[in-house]
């Protein structure tokens, strides 16, 4: 397995860029190799282990403005950050379409996504999608990124995405697709049908599966973590 590589790709997202200016997250990122694919069936539906998610202790703010904030059972900010644009749709689980005018969603405090290495690997001809229990798919009006969030971890990764308009996703056993074209022009019912296997998407699995380190003192509620603080236990 190429693990190491792609370990080490995945390592180097944030980067300074030119000029000693740090990118944004979700700037400058390894795209992911996208495959045009076929028009075809829609994927059958994996029925959801958590039947109540009304019930689950943490507490996902998805405002229409782009901020975004998790919540713990007690209350407690654990994340705030933004999206680079408004969301316009989102998804959660394996595919579940969400209501954005809510704006709060429940989540568990265990994901699929968890356990390292051995928690996210791919065994050929299983069904990955029990891995995605407990994520927040995002796609936004700004930049042309999938945001997920792993909101059990405090994780949230970006994915490049191929080039289209009213852009739409897929969740099938093996595979990602995204579907552009057609809802943007009256009549028309032409797609474009892009395919990203799975077990592409390892670095960015291993990234929501890992723990979020622990910042410096009161840079809790920091958008970015990796950023230092300008004064002391403060947040710029």
């Amino acid at each position: 397995m190429r693990l190491v590589p792609l370990l080490l790709i995945s390592a180097t997202l944030g980067a300074q860029v030119p000029g000693g200016q740090k990118a944004l997250p979700w700037e400058r990122l390894q795209e992911p190799p996208w495959q045009l694919g076929a028009v075809g069936p829609d994927p059958l539906p994996m029925v959801p282990r958590t039947r109540t998610p009304e019930k689950l202790p943490l507490r996902v703010e998805l405002r229409g403005d782009g901020s975004l904030r998790i919540l713990d059972e007690r209350g407690l900010v654990t994340l705030r950050t933004g999206l680079p644009g408004r969301p316009v749709r989102a998804w959660r689980d394996a595919g579940t379409v969400l209501d954005l005018s809510r704006e709060v969603f429940r989540f568990p405090a265990r994901s699929g996504l968890r356990g390292g290495i051995p928690g996210v690997l791919i065994a050929p001809g299983e069904d990955a999608r029990h891995l995605l229990e407990g994520l927040l798919w995002i796609l936004d009006d700004g930049e042309r990124v999938l945001s997920v969030l792993n909101p059990a971890q405090g994780q949230l990764i970006f994915v490049p995405l191929p080039a289209g308009s009213d852009l739409d996703l897929r969740f099938h056993a093996d595979r990602l697709e995204v579907w552009s074209g057609g809802g943007s022009l009256p009549g028309r019912r032409e797609r474009v049908v892009w395919t990203l296997p799975w077990v592409a998407l390892l670095p960015q699995f291993l990234s929501l599966a890992s723990p979020r380190p622990a910042g410096p003192p009161g840079t809790a509620l920091k958008p970015y973590p990796s950023q230092q603080p300008t004064a002391k236990g403060g947040v710029p």
